[in-house]
């Protein structure tokens, strides 16, 4: 099999994913414009020219119980994807997140083609599901890891994984933002997921309300992700207080002074851009269950994780108290020095908004 020398296959499935796959992608492109890229991604990978062949809105299950009523659309998926490597003989693989999927991608392949596989945004082993490990040693070429520890993590184990920093660090360095100075405001980062968006709205809208009856002034800015449908939105819109808005989180985050945010790469955004928040999230029961069971960390956001303690305040599932979240967000609205200095501390050390360069000329280097 001759291999295409110019073709790079890369999956993403997910809105994060999506994102660091495009901004990697024009890293690559930068070194060598006549690189194309297959596989599977969203909007923002696609402007930089991927050639998809599903609906990215499909890829992005997020819980247990969900991903089983899809089984069937993603065991078909994976058959397609794998045929179409094997016809499109790409030079080089790279896999996004998205473990439960990639994985599986990853191990049909190595049996079935010779292209090194990198692996960009390790799998969270260290939470749940360690005994993959041995799956990523037989068959990834190179594990690209996004936070200190887990190098160290990993190297414990016996396998050597890379660490350029965190690509949000370059993300936010690299995102122009207009001199902000909010008062009373609040951001409510609902998550990127339908799933997500539709279980924690209406968490939303009850906290809209619990903070207006103590502070009557407080304004609110709702994070839209831009492959959302609208008609998911159109309950909270009708609040007179409420703005919505599709800019990219960072902006999101210039034009509030505190957030309450769903569990995910936002909590991340909000400790670079230095905005205290507190975070929910709330799934299936049957999810959340097999999540308690499975999960080996005491904590859920990554923020809480870096800090190896409480830094910013968790609300999860069936411990959603809206009248306990509304009085602790306008005790952040009133004093959060404490809670920044914390956030400051937590995001030391993640890069110097070069990851994407380093992580190009990375995979470039690989044979």
């Amino acid at each position: 099999m001759k291999k295409n020398n110019s073709l790079y296959y890369i999956i993403a499935g997910e809105a994060s994913g999506d994102l660091h796959g495009a901004n990697l992608m024009r890293a690559i492109q930068k070194k060598h414009p006549q690189v194309s890229f297959r596989g599977l991604g969203g909007p923002l990978m696609k402007e930089r020219g991927l050639v998809c062949h599903t609906n990215f809105n499909r890829l992005a299950v997020m819980g247990f119980a969900e991903i089983i009523k899809d089984l069937r659309f993603f065991m078909s998926l994976k058959s397609a994807v794998i045929q179409d490597v094997l016809k499109s003989l790409p030079i080089k693989i790279i896999l996004i997140d998205y473990p439960g999927f990639n994985l599986r991608i990853a191990q049909k392949i190595k049996s079935l083609y010779s292209a090194p596989i990198i692996y960009y945004i390790s799998p969270q082993l260290w939470a749940w599901k360690e005994n993959r490990i041995k799956i990523i040693k037989q068959n990834v070429d190179s594990l690209i890891v996004l936070f200190p520890f887990e190098k160290h993590w990993f190297n414990k184990r016996e396998l050597n994984v890379e660490y350029f920093g965190h690509p949000l660090i370059d993300v936010y360095k690299k995102t122009k933002l207009k001199p902000e100075n909010p008062k009373n405001t609040i951001g409510l980062f609902p998550g990127s997921r339908i799933q997500e968006i539709q279980r924690h709205l209406p968490i939303f809208i009850n906290i809209i309300k619990s903070v207006l009856i103590i502070n009557p002034t407080a304004q609110f800015v709702v994070s839209v992700s831009k492959h959302a449908p609208s008609a998911l939105f159109g309950e909270i819109s009708k609040l007179s207080s409420v703005l919505l808005d599709n800019e990219e989180s960072f902006t999101v985050f210039n034009k509030v002074n505190v957030g309450i945010v769903a569990s995910g790469t936002a909590t991340l955004e909000c400790a670079i851009s230095k905005t205290p928040f507190v975070v929910i999230y709330k799934t299936s029961f049957l999810s959340w269950l097999i999540a308690k069971t499975v999960l080996s960390i005491p904590f859920i956001s990554i923020v809480n994780i870096l800090a190896n303690r409480e830094v910013v305040k968790e609300f999860l599932q069936y411990k959603i108290n809206v009248q306990t979240i509304a009085l602790h967000i306008n005790r952040l609205l009133k004093n959060s020095k404490k809670t920044t200095r914390a956030l400051n501390s937590v995001v030391k050390g993640l890069g110097d908004g070069r990851s994407y360069l380093k992580t190009a000329e990375h995979i470039e280097g690989m044979k």
